[in-house]
């Protein structure tokens, strides 16, 4: 596991010099720091990490790349309590990262036109969207490290299949917004976890009736007209919100 937070360690050398270090990566077995002090392959170093409570470790150079001031290093002699508490500064780095990184829905639709409607509608109000063509490996999408998702856009055109992934939704992502999008008309779907979705819309939909599906931010929502003409459907034909 590891972690690319901007956090300095400071290095100190048996000689006594000392120098502050940039982390770019940070795991138990070691690091990758960049900075100006000139280090050499297989040198013993005393490096203190900038914890709540700062934890101090012995590490040995493994290699040195002097054009670009990176050094990489392997921890020695690590007691069990830092291992832990390394470990837990990653986690609580990779959460301040998800938490500060922008919103992301995934879309999980067959149809191109419709996804790409979907994505650039969402990209107006600043939520990204990771659009996949089938439900397949939904649940290896959803456990990328670095990327804040809020909620899931299933086709009601998947039938059966789509009661399946709400149901994995529900058990292992339960924080996520779970919205079915039909198309014309609402499918009958009879598995139970298709009635706990937290929201069910049609195509074409309203550009306020998504936001309101995925709780979106309200300022600035007006009903896209391009979205329409995209999915060559007659303009001025009116639809009823879901």
């Amino acid at each position: 596991m590891k972690a690319t937070e901007r956090v300095v360690a400071t290095i100190v050398r048996t000689t006594k010099q000392r120098g502050e270090l940039a982390i770019r990566d940070l795991s138990v077995e070691g690091a990758r720091l960049v900075g100006p002090l000139e280090l050499f392959e297989s040198e013993r170093v005393s490096i203190e990490l900038p914890f709540d409570e700062p934890l101090k470790i012995t590490a040995e150079v493994t290699h040195v790349d002097r054009q670009r001031k990176v050094i990489e290093v392997e921890f020695r002699g690590l007691s069990a309590q830092a291992s832990a508490r390394i470990v837990q500064s990653i986690e609580q780095m990779l959460a301040r990262v998800r938490a500060a990184a922008p919103a992301m829905v995934l879309v999980i639709h067959p149809e191109v036109d419709v996804s790409s409607a979907l994505e650039r509608d969402l990209a107006r109000v600043g939520v990204g969207a990771r659009v996949i063509a089938t439900p397949v490996g939904v649940a290896d999408q959803l456990a990328d490290p670095d990327v804040r998702f809020t909620a899931v856009v299933l086709a009601g055109s998947f039938g059966e299949q789509a009661g399946a992934v709400l149901q994995e939704l529900e058990d292992r992502f339960a924080p996520l917004r779970r919205v079915l999008l039909f198309g014309e008309q609402i499918e009958p779907i009879a598995h139970p976890a298709a009635a706990r979705v937290h929201a069910v819309l049609r195509t074409p939909w309203h550009f306020k009736g998504l936001a309101r599906a995925l709780e979106l931010p309200p300022d600035n929502i007006v009903t896209t007209y391009d979205q329409l003409k995209a999915l060559n459907l007659e303009i001025g034909v009116k639809k009823r919100d879901v």
